[in-house]
């Protein structure tokens, strides 16, 4: 249900956006009051979204650069920042299911495999139960030596892991391979992790993304993986610890795009995509689309219940070097409209098989109808 109301919202806006064409530069002050009842019931419609009209072929370089370099601060997927991310040395933390084996010099009372059991702990003979869930291999042996220092004099334990059972990392989300990753002794990065998953940097496919989430320790940080693969920075490229989730999400980069296209859909702006790049690759319909009336919607983050919809003219040609210096942004959304005439030939070609509607015309009309109607479609 909610999802329905979005689309009815999204087609409100954009069927206001279809007749408003004729507003001047930037409207300013649309956003209107709302009511301290509507702030506690949450009650809102399409009547109390703000919408700022802003015409890119009248914007100035200034203007323009303006518009390009304002992200929001939100959209920063470094962890650099983190030292508990970057700073991480890796090693190997013990748990269930994990096999070690111990060699005591001088003696083979202990001498063994012993499992990790569900609850971290071995039994050693004469000696009882000893917890190692979460030490690594040097802290497991130093507790052991402590431990059997009363029953052995001077002990030369040495203690090694036979199997790696109970460490993992786990990449899920919009990536080709989600994968659980059974780490070892050996270190392993982000990257290395990444391309385990089938992760392409240089893809641009809708289904999958580049940018989401590491849970780590009972925190979740913002990552982006093309961060890691473009090599700016060798922080982003840190080493995985254990129960590390990484989920990639699949539409934190999207940029949307609707109506007169060959090709609507899913991109993603990851290689910077401008307002006329995306046109021509999404494929402008030339015989439906309304050239005066091409809308980006930006919703402001800083702002409640407000939008920017930037209008691009391309009736003129040379207004698509305006749309090529417009850089889109993440969740930008595109949308192409139909001409008027268009328009009307779907709304009858619609209507003809359902009604009764010109029955008592002429049929060399209603044949005419139809046939224009198809040929303005295609």
């Amino acid at each position: 249900m909610i999802f329905i109301t979005n689309i009815i919202n999204f087609l409100l806006v954009v069927f206001f956006l279809n007749s408003c064409a004729s507003l001047p530069g930037i409207n300013k002050d649309v956003v209107k009051k709302r009511s301290n009842e509507k702030l506690i019931n949450s009650e809102y419609t399409i009547n109390d979204i703000g919408i700022n009209i802003i015409k890119i072929n009248d914007l100035s370089t200034k203007d323009m650069n303006f518009y390009n370099q304002k992200k929001i601060e939100e959209i920063d997927y470094k962890v650099k920042k983190f030292e508990d991310i970057y700073d991480y040395k890796y090693e190997y933390i013990l748990g269930p299911a994990d096999s070690i084996s111990i060699d005591l010099t001088d003696t083979d009372d202990l001498d063994n495999s012993y499992l990790i059991d569900q609850n971290g702990m071995i039994d050693l003979p004469f000696v009882g139960k000893i917890k190692l869930d979460g030490l690594t291999l040097n802290d497991a042996q130093n507790i052991l030596i402590e431990v059997i220092r009363e029953f052995y004099k001077n002990p030369d334990l040495q203690v090694n892991i036979d199997e790696f059972n109970s460490s993992k990392v786990y990449i899920v989300g919009a990536v080709r391979n989600q994968i659980t990753i059974n780490l070892n002794q050996k270190p392993i990065k982000l990257i290395e992790a990444a391309i385990q998953a089938n992760f392409n940097p240089s893809a641009a496919d809708k289904l999958f993304g580049t940018k989401g989430f590491l849970r780590r320790d009972n925190k979740v940080y913002k990552i982006n993986l093309a961060n890691a693969f473009s090599g700016k920075d060798e922080k982003e490229n840190f080493y995985l610890k254990k129960d590390d989730v990484i989920f990639i999400d699949r539409n934190s980069d999207a940029i949307h795009v609707f109506g007169e296209v060959s090709k609507p859909g899913v991109y993603f702006p990851n290689i910077g995509y401008s307002l006329t790049e995306l046109l021509s690759t999404s494929g402008l319909n030339q015989l439906t689309s309304n050239a005066k009336k091409v809308y980006v919607i930006r919703e402001k983050f800083h702002s409640f219940l407000e939008v920017d919809v930037f209008q691009l003219d391309i009736r003129n040609p040379i207004n698509l070097i305006a749309g090529k210096k417009f850089m889109l942004q993440a969740k930008d959304i595109v949308f192409v409209p139909a001409t008027e005439i268009v328009k009307w030939n779907r709304t009858i070609s619609l209507l003809l098989p359902q009604t009764d509607l010109f029955s008592s015309y002429n049929p060399i009309i209603q044949e005419g109808i139809k046939s224009n109607s198809a040929n303005l479609t295609e």
